[in-house]
């Protein structure tokens, strides 16, 4: 009786997050994000917007450089004293309630330049890395 009880919860266990995930991956067809499968990157965009790092909001490229640290795009001990360091100089991060609208976005591993929005994020590896690559550099410059 009691292998029966946990035969007939393990299907409902994996039903349930079967279910639970299919309206997460109708809203990203939705919004036309990319979703990646078993390793299928023929989705991923291979636009490099490396070269336009110099021109966003220096707020912006803490976010940018705050998302390559926690994904491991750059080196993280390196990465993260330069975060540190940059979002006190740049005020990237302001006390209060508020936030910083440009963190944000590049934390989400976006940059917006001439009223077009670029992803790294749903870019390929190499693409990811070589910007990551240029945003730490365009810190350290900062500082």
């Amino acid at each position: 009786m009691k292998l029966t009880a946990v035969r007939a919860l393990s299907a409902l266990a994996l039903t349930t997050s079967l279910l639970a995930g299919a309206p997460v991956l109708a809203h990203a067809q939705e919004l036309n994000i990319p979703v990646v499968r078993g390793g299928d990157t023929s989705s991923l965009t291979t636009v490099d917007p490396s070269d336009q790092v110099a021109a966003i909001n220096p707020a912006e490229n803490a976010g940018l450089l705050n998302y390559c640290v926690q994904n491991e795009y750059v080196d993280y001990d390196d990465g993260f004293r330069v975060l540190q360091e940059y979002v006190k100089k740049t005020n990237a991060v302001p006390e209060g309630a508020d936030g910083n609208m440009f963190y944000a976005i590049g934390t989400a591993g976006q940059l917006r330049v001439n009223n077009k929005t670029y992803s790294i994020a749903t870019a390929t590896l190499p693409i990811r890395q070589s910007t990551c690559k240029v945003v730490l550099a365009r810190a350290k410059a900062s500082l």
